[in-house]
């Protein structure tokens, strides 16, 4: 039986948000979390420059955490693998070596954008930012209440890894609900 699914552009960017986000925790194919991260963020990138919200990780709240002076590194790991994953005609026998944190990049603006054209922030972006903040606190320079609470937890989230990260926050945050 043929399912028809009608679909917004939200929508779509939401569902391949979700999906990347599960791939990711459950650390499975880097290509497919970075090109189902950049195709979302492409979405987003677009239905907010036709409805006026505000632009994306580089006007974002994110960029002023950014540490003074690593501002190229940040926009490089956000813009370097997105067309390679789709296209072929101009460099179809290229390698790349890829650095699959990538993606985490376009995941979190586009959770962020998502979350501002929408005010909905599911329970996976939620986790995604949780462990995002985490992972990267050497790129941000937080408020002091902020960067305290951080240094308390984030030792304790790495060391769980990715998978447990997930097992373990989820349940919690489903009970805040």
């Amino acid at each position: 039986m043929q399912k028809i699914l009608l679909l917004s552009k939200l929508d779509a960017a939401k569902r391949q948000l979700e999906t990347a986000i599960k791939l990711y925790f459950s650390e499975d194919d880097p290509v497919s979390i970075h090109t189902l991260s950049a195709a979302a963020y492409n979405i987003l990138r677009d239905v907010g420059q036709n409805t006026g919200a505000n632009p994306m990780m580089i006007k974002n709240m994110f960029l002023k955490y950014v540490i003074p002076g690593k501002e190229k590194l940040f926009l490089k790991r956000i813009n370097e693998a997105e067309n390679y994953f789709k296209h072929a005609e101009k460099d179809h026998e290229a390698t790349l070596k890829y650095d699959t944190s990538l993606a985490e990049f376009f995941i979190i603006d586009a959770v962020n954008q998502y979350y501002q054209q929408t005010g909905e922030d599911t329970l996976w972006f939620k986790l995604f930012r949780g462990w995002f903040i985490a992972l990267h606190t050497d790129l941000f320079n937080f408020p002091e209440h902020t960067a305290q609470q951080l240094q308390r937890v984030t030792p304790q989230a790495l060391k769980l890894g990715k998978t447990e990260y997930m097992r373990k926050m989820l349940p919690e945050l489903i009970k805040t609900i």
